[in-house]
């Protein structure tokens, strides 16, 4: 069986990641080349679009979790509101790792012809 922290745990790690790549961005470590640039947002939009499902999985936990009475509240009220209410925001979080993805990767195929060589122009 797997921990039941393993989730949390992977997307604290996620987390930690972006705000790693953010200082390496800010402080120009690492993005030594538009290459780089490029790299970047391809593996942005791949986790962008990845994020959608792991949000669709989320939901389907809690809707099961709900549906088989594995869930309280802690002012003894039905969970039932909240949980869908949840799920409302979960549906447009994954629309929005969707396009996000879709922005990220269009960003990414402009910098397809860039390249750390400016070409020199010539003076008449």
């Amino acid at each position: 069986m797997a921990d039941s922290r393993q989730a949390a745990a992977l997307a604290q790690a996620a987390a930690d990641a972006i705000r790693g790549l953010s200082h390496a961005a800010l402080h120009g470590d690492g993005l030594g080349q538009p290459s780089d640039a490029y790299d970047v947002l391809g593996s942005l939009s791949l986790a962008a679009s990845r994020l959608g499902q792991a949000l669709a999985h989320l939901a389907r936990f809690l809707d099961l979790a709900l549906a088989d009475g594995r869930l309280g509240h802690d002012l003894g009220e039905d969970p039932r509101l909240a949980v869908e209410s949840a799920g409302l925001f979960l549906d447009d979080a994954r629309l929005s790792a969707a396009a996000l993805a879709g922005d990220l990767g269009a960003a990414q195929q402009q910098l397809a012809l860039i390249n750390g060589r400016p070409g020199r122009k010539e003076h008449p």
